[in-house]
């Protein structure tokens, strides 16, 4: 009898249990890997009602992890602007830390050079496509209206530019076969005769 109840000592932790039974958690906690941290410390990040003694419970009844001491510590969250053409602001919920002292030291394992087995390369795949459709979806909430001097230049622009560039070096002649009116040869003539006694 009195051994039974040694064994019965030896599994129960040393602290008071608490007495909330939960059955269906609806809450996620996170395991942070902190390497600054020595090896009888571990850090959790924990939903915002969660108490010291709900953590400690926790690791105790699903993981049979003893812990001696909870360090907690709220997290504010910078300024974060809606969109990126709205000008509302808000903060999003704090982050709720735990830093948790453990009866037996814990390591963290090595990290694996073969990362197939855990599909690495598909994860790869859709982080690169969701940072695409996000620089696509920034690009279309700015409202940009491409310039026309932007646009690649066409056939006809260039061919334009090229006629140009001969008129203004005197290698082509501009003409229309368009007659004039009789009076723009007078004009012309007295053009003419200014430039030749200006000349002369």
């Amino acid at each position: 009898m009195a051994e039974a109840a040694k064994t019965v000592a030896r599994q129960l932790p040393r602290f008071k249990l608490g007495q909330k039974q939960v059955f269906l958690p609806n809450h996620i906690i996170t395991f942070l890997r902190k390497e600054h941290l020595p090896p009888n410390e571990a850090c959790f990040k924990v939903p915002l009602r969660f108490t010291k003694f709900d953590l400690r419970d926790y690791l105790w009844n699903l993981y049979n992890v003893e812990v001696t001491k909870v360090r907690s510590f709220v997290k504010q969250q910078p300024l974060t602007q809606r969109n990126s053409h709205s000008r509302s602001w808000y903060r999003p919920q704090p982050l709720k830390i735990m830093n948790v002292e453990l009866a037996k030291p814990f390591q963290w394992p090595e990290i694996p050079d073969n990362k197939e087995p855990w599909s690495n390369q598909l994860w790869k795949m859709r982080e690169e496509l969701m940072d695409t459709r996000n620089e696509e979806h920034i690009q279309q909430q700015r409202f940009q209206i491409p310039l026309k001097s932007k646009e690649p230049a066409s056939k006809e622009r260039e061919q334009l530019a090229d006629l140009a560039k001969k008129m203004l070096s005197g290698e082509v002649k501009w003409s229309n076969d368009v007659p004039l009116d009789p009076k723009w040869d007078k004009l012309l003539e007295k053009k003419n005769a200014v430039k030749a006694t200006q000349d002369a």
